[in-house]
């Protein structure tokens, strides 16, 4: 049996046709797209009919959940805010699409013994890594009865067996790769007699023409500083707004007050949260060089 399982494509459809084609050409026996198919590149809509058309399983992930709860009482209010704007430009994305997302799953059996998952079995949102505690681990995947677990959600390439002989499997990011090289990561996946054979791999894309869509979509004007990170980690292939969250933190706590006493005479722009993000990229930028 083989197992093409690709991930995290974030809205990015030059690295999701990309990623595709490879895919296409191992003649896998079940194509999986494991979830946050959209939202942070321009394409959502696109993206998530693609991946409808292309799987035999898919998945959604917690960008998904994002787009469909955003202003219902499942929904975080902060999500109606400026700092969430690239997440309405995906719920427009996504129009006549939301029942389709909301009834895919969060984990499904991909074939006897197999268990594929956005995060893990029972949430969406839970981190793993090369260096997770096994302890951890092993308490989020409590009951996954399955000899091979697939996930993507953490952008990161790599696997690692449980302690209880249990292969963990995580097949990094399509549309948002961070590991420094802008790429299309997905692995494929062969049971052998002498169990599971794992295959990271990652294609070249026309980073350009995913770049272009930001530039000439309407995208950035309608998704804000937070959009432009984005745009950022797409260019790089490597993490922008987790760093700028952290950035942001200590910048609005130290440098904004200060900022307010320099500019007394434009108080209301300062109090702007429009205004406060964007001098706060301003500053990440000039910051990280």
């Amino acid at each position: 049996m083989r197992l093409a399982v690709l991930a995290d494509v974030h809205g990015n459809l030059p690295a999701f046709d990309a990623a595709l084609a490879a895919a296409r050409r191992a003649a896998p026996d079940l194509l999986v797209i494991a979830g946050d198919v959209v939202n942070g590149a321009p394409d959502s809509g696109a993206c998530w009919r693609l991946a409808r058309a292309e799987a035999g399983l898919l998945l959604r992930g917690n960008h998904e959940r994002y787009a469909i709860d955003r202003g219902t009482p499942a929904g975080d209010p902060a999500w109606l805010g400026p700092r969430f704007r690239p997440l309405a430009w995906t719920v427009a994305e996504l129009d006549g699409l939301h029942d389709d997302v909301r009834r895919a799953p969060i984990a499904a059996r991909a074939g006897a013994g197999v268990l594929v998952m956005h995060a893990m079995p029972q949430a969406d949102h839970v981190s793993a890594y090369p260096w997770t505690p096994d302890a951890e681990l092993t308490a989020g995947l409590d009951g996954a009865d399955a000899e091979l677990l697939v996930r993507g959600h953490n952008h990161l390439p790599f696997h690692r067996t449980l302690p209880d002989g249990r292969l963990l499997v995580s097949v990094g990011a399509v549309g948002l790769a961070l590991a420094g090289r802008p790429e299309a990561q997905w692995a494929l996946l062969e049971r052998r007699r002498t169990g599971w054979r794992v295959e990271h791999r990652s294609e070249a894309y026309d980073v350009a023409a995913a770049l272009r869509r930001f530039d000439e979509s309407g995208y950035l004007d309608a998704a804000g500083p937070i959009g432009a990170l984005f745009r950022r980690e797409v260019a790089t292939g490597a993490h922008a707004l987790v760093p700028f969250m952290r950035f942001e933190r200590a910048w609005r706590a130290a440098a904004a007050p200060a900022a307010r006493s320099a500019a007394a005479g434009s108080p209301r722009r300062l109090d702007d949260e429009d205004a406060a993000l964007e001098a706060a990229l301003t500053a990440f930028l000039s910051a990280r060089g």
